[in-house]
């Protein structure tokens, strides 16, 4: 049996001699923030830093540009992922902290590499572009990404060191109406009124939040709503997310939002189209996995805990992932609690000294976690057997 503490303070020291790379990588990506499918220079600064240290990463990956790849195996064995988030948000660069995510994962994977001939199986480290909008993991999964993977793992910033957080499936629409333009004052009855139908499926769907389930979420914007107040608007446009806990009844909730929009085209005579885009998951985290990640992060002096009712709600393609492979996707705090994420006052918190040192402790954490399935067939056997329960 090999000798699990000294293989876990071997990564941790590792992890120690790489912080100041992982350090220079996080603020060098926080520094460029980039958005989906866009993130050329935080894609080439995560594998220049697998290079640095003799690791060789595959782009692209997966049919995608900015995605990439790379693999450390032993004997055989298991197959563990870890996913690396690197894009950011339009307008506050990286709110959500993917800088330091994706350098963690990285991290992670490097230490292992230390000490990959004492290991069996293998550590597999997926640059995951897209996660704020594209969807880029369930890309990924269609590509075959994680097909041979017994396990997936990363983690998320956040304001509180969290095992379960609650990740809500999601799936977004962009809404066009298309109507015909006419004089507003002279001859308004010879137009059609594309912007009056946007502003009736918006109604419409305030009023069916009426009577949705109080765990599940319909908002939305209306990006375009015509061009002059003299013209009857010929075009109108809009985005929606819908959002529930339960994939299911996510699916029921998607039909009746898309008879809102329907509706209002009936009434107004519009043409409706409508794009459903970026479905996501619900996340379930796995337990036996998260709970191994709660020792390890308590032996790196980190106390986790469960959540509560009054998280806040977000989601991630991090869920259609632990839909396929026993996954977890643990928050560690960054920001004080109070801080909201998507905001400009969590992307600075995300380029801090107190940022760093979080993001070098995930990195040992799920370094630790690695080792834990790799050494434990009996863990991977209970984690695997949970995900089936939970299908």
């Amino acid at each position: 049996m090999p000798d699990v503490d000294g293989l876990k303070s071997a990564v941790a020291r590792a992890v120690d001699d790489l912080r100041p790379a992982l350090e220079q990588t996080s603020l060098a990506i926080h520094a460029e923030p980039e958005l989906a499918y866009q993130e050329h220079h935080s894609a080439d600064r995560l594998a220049a830093l697998l290079s640095s240290c003799g690791a060789q990463a595959q782009r692209p990956y997966g049919g995608i540009e900015t995605a990439f790849v790379s693999e450390l195996r032993g004997s055989a064995g298991p197959l563990v992922a870890l996913c690396a988030e690197y894009d950011a948000l339009p307008g506050v660069g990286h709110a959500c902290g993917h800088n330091l995510m994706g350098t963690a994962s990285v991290g992670a994977f490097l230490a292992l590499g230390t000490v990959a001939t004492r290991l069996g199986g293998a550590v597999r480290v997926i640059g995951t572009p897209a996660e704020e909008r594209g969807n880029g993991k369930a890309r990924l999964i269609a590509a075959g990404a994680f097909h041979d993977v017994d396990a997936a793992m990363m983690f998320h910033a956040g304001t509180s060191d969290e095992l379960d957080p609650l990740m809500l499936a999601m799936v977004s629409v962009e809404v066009d109406y298309a109507g015909k333009a006419a004089h507003a004052a002279a001859r308004p009855y010879l137009g059609i009124n594309a912007l009056d139908a946007m502003v009736m499926s918006y109604n419409n769907i305030s009023a069916l939040r009426q009577v949705i389930r109080s765990d599940s979420r319909v908002h939305g914007i209306i990006t375009n709503g015509g061009d002059a107040p003299n013209i009857i608007p010929a075009r109108a446009a809009g985005r929606f997310m819908v959002r529930s806990p339960d994939n299911r009844y996510l699916e029921q909730l998607r039909g009746k939002v898309q008879r809102c929009f329907e509706g209002a085209a009936v009434a107004t005579g519009a043409e409706l189209q409508l794009r459903w885009m970026d479905q996501c998951d619900t996340l379930t985290t796995n337990e036996p996995m998260v709970e191994a990640f709660a020792a390890n992060a308590a032996a790196l002096g980190r106390t986790m805990r469960r959540r509560n009712a009054s998280d806040s709600h977000g989601s991630t393609d991090m869920g259609n992932v632990s839909t396929i492979v026993p996954s977890i996707h643990p928050y560690l705090a960054i920001a004080p609690q109070g801080t909201p994420t998507h905001s400009i006052e969590f992307a600075r918190y995300a380029g801090t000294p107190q940022a760093q040192e979080t993001m070098v402790v995930a990195a040992k954490a799920l370094a630790m976690t690695v080792i834990d399935l790799l050494i434990s067939p009996e863990l991977l056997r209970r984690a695997k057997q949970a995900h089936s329960s939970n299908a």
